[in-house]
């Protein structure tokens, strides 16, 4: 139980004067038994009243500390709140808050704005708001105040409010617009009618001139002049060849440029394509692997037994050549020998 509050200075005094008070005007105060007994008794009715109304405070202050504790114990775990992937928090009202009972307070990343669902969703520009009060809604005491209002009026008309319209086309029209001509009294519709398309759409499509192909290239060619030549099957061959001739001249040009510029040494700005191409020696000058085989010494053997066959079969054609001359001179030899 709390301690007890002490009494202020200016409660003492409000009680003290009190039972002075009460007390005024008794002869024999200091005197009389029995006026010291009554003195005593106002001053204890005086104590009581004081004390049955702190009895109260500390009563009520018990009670409320009662319910702060069950609230705390039996408290619901709050679980995290979840909202589609893509959807802003700001624009979703808290549970919790709704529910009176927020934790974060100011850091929740869900917003604590009762009206957020009408903010953030746009309002129907072909529905009005005033059509959803109907009569099968309305009491006996609306009725009358229907009727009243209706009274020596025009009956609504199914024309469209000007003020409605301007409104969207100057883009101030939304949850908080009201119309000047009598707010939600106004007899017109605030609604645009199905397929109603308003003037600042209108008039951009209206700007938009659409041609077709044939037009385009009508067009097209009466800006080319009368001066042409006409396309025909020798003329398009003829503007074939020289294209192509115009080409082969660009490529040759261009490439005794850069063999220019490759014997200059100034190699800056050629790909490597041209580089390989103008100096084939940088393509030996590297090896892709630095432990590479040697296939040099190879080759000279090859090349070695390839001479040596041929020196072998030069001798051999040589030797055969003197042999056959030799069987040739000896039937002219043993002739002579005969004649002599």
């Amino acid at each position: 139980m709390p301690p007890k509050k002490q009494q202020t200075k200016a409660e003492k005094q409000k009680k003290q004067k009190a039972i002075e008070d009460k007390t005024f005007g008794m002869k024999n105060k200091n005197k009389s038994a029995k006026v010291q007994r009554y003195i005593q008794q106002v001053q204890s009715q005086a104590k009581g009243a004081d004390q049955r109304v702190g009895g109260k405070k500390d009563k009520k202050e018990l009670e409320k500390q009662k319910r702060d504790e069950f609230a705390e114990l039996f408290k619901p775990v709050q679980v995290p709140q979840k909202v589609p992937f893509g959807t802003d928090p700001k624009t979703v009202l808290c549970i919790y808050f709704k529910g009176g009972h927020c934790e974060k307070g100011s850091k929740c990343k869900f917003s604590h704005d009762l009206n957020v669902g009408r903010k953030v969703e746009k309002k129907d520009l072909y529905t009005d708001d005033r059509a959803e009060d109907t009569m099968d809604k309305w009491d006996q005491q609306k009725l009358e105040e229907v009727v009243k209002s209706k009274s020596g009026k025009q009956p609504p008309t199914d024309i469209v409010c000007k003020y409605f319209l301007e409104a969207i086309e100057t883009n101030k029209y939304g949850w908080f617009w009201e119309c000047p001509n009598g707010g939600s009294t106004c007899k017109y519709r605030h609604a645009l009618p199905p397929g109603f398309i308003l003037k600042s759409k209108q008039s951009k499509e209206d700007d938009k001139e659409e041609i077709s192909l044939e037009e385009f290239l009508e067009i097209e060619r009466h800006k080319l002049g009368p001066n042409l030549t006409p396309v025909t099957l020798e003329s398009f061959e003829q503007w074939k060849k020289n294209r192509t001739e115009k080409k082969e001249a660009e490529e040759s040009a261009a490439r005794k440029q850069k063999e220019t510029r490759m014997k200059a040494g100034r190699s800056q700005g050629m790909s490597g394509r041209d580089l390989f191409d103008f100096n084939p020696t940088l393509a030996q000058a590297y090896d892709d692997e630095e432990d590479a085989i040697d296939f040099s010494q190879y080759d000279r053997e090859e090349t070695e037994r390839e001479r040596e066959r041929l020196e072998n079969e030069q001798y051999l054609s040589q030797k055969t050549g003197d042999l056959t001359l030799q069987d040739g001179n000896s039937p002219s030899q043993s002739d002579e020998q005969v004649e002599q």
